[in-house]
């Protein structure tokens, strides 16, 4: 708990990925993906409840022997490609409803994206629940650099088609422009009825803000070999805090 407000954290794995075959279980560092998302929710402060929400008690085993509640297996109907993360997580606090159990804050892990850390769910906490301004959510940006809008241009008839007049014969200093940010999945956490009337993203939504490298989600193999050795660099294996 944080300021006497509970928090259940899920972390999605169904098995039925195309893209990257199991990639929820598949093997980072000695670990199964889905484990580092358990990991970070297990070590937070301030979460009470750990679960991942499967349709495979395959991964159900797998997600146990790495501390995770799985109180159910998924229902195949909010398992597949069309299934909405609303669908998944309405699900599960269904669940607990029907169990006699609440909670204030509903946090969001998604095992693809394995280099967010205890630091930054700790803080992203923090910054909600203490926020004076009425916030109900906060969710993960990152800065947009190679891929801001005054670098983007069309292709007409094989020529370039500019956005903006400004494009044109100028050189763009990143520093100079104005800063957009992108939502980079690492994590979401919502106040719960405040989620199931809105989604995560309104304005009443902060921005958690995690550097590029941070930011590198897993969908096909080259994604994962990229954080594989970026993990490595960084010593994730032994270190969930840097």
């Amino acid at each position: 708990m944080y300021k006497n407000k509970s928090f259940i954290a899920i972390v999605p794995a169904r098995s039925g990925s195309k893209g990257l075959p199991d990639k929820n279980i598949k093997d980072l560092l000695g670990k199964p993906l889905l484990s580092w998302s358990v990991d970070v929710a297990l070590e937070c402060d301030y979460i009470d409840e750990v679960i991942v929400s499967t349709d495979s008690t395959y991964y159900a085993e797998i997600a146990k022997k790495y501390g995770a509640n799985v109180p159910f297996i998924r229902p195949a109907e909010f398992a597949t490609d069309t299934a909405s993360r609303k669908d998944v997580i309405k699900h599960a606090l269904d669940f607990f409803t029907g169990q006699g159990k609440n909670f204030d804050y509903i946090v969001f892990l998604e095992p693809t994206s394995p280099l967010r850390t205890v630091d930054d769910l700790n803080k992203a906490i923090e910054e909600l629940v203490d926020n004076t301004r009425d916030a109900e959510a906060i969710v993960g940006i990152s800065m947009l650099e190679s891929f801001h809008p005054a670098f983007l241009v069309k292709l007409k008839n094989g020529f370039l088609d500019f956005l903006e007049d400004a494009q044109k014969s100028t050189v763009l200093r990143r520093q100079d422009l104005e800063k957009f940010y992108f939502y980079e999945g690492s994590l979401y956490i919502s106040e719960v009825d405040k989620y199931l009337q809105k989604e995560f993203y309104h304005d009443k939504t902060l921005g958690y803000v995690v550097p590029r490298w941070k930011s590198l989600e897993i969908d096909e193999i080259e994604d994962f070999i990229m954080i594989e050795a970026l993990m490595k660099y960084k010593g994730y294996k032994n270190d969930l805090s840097k």
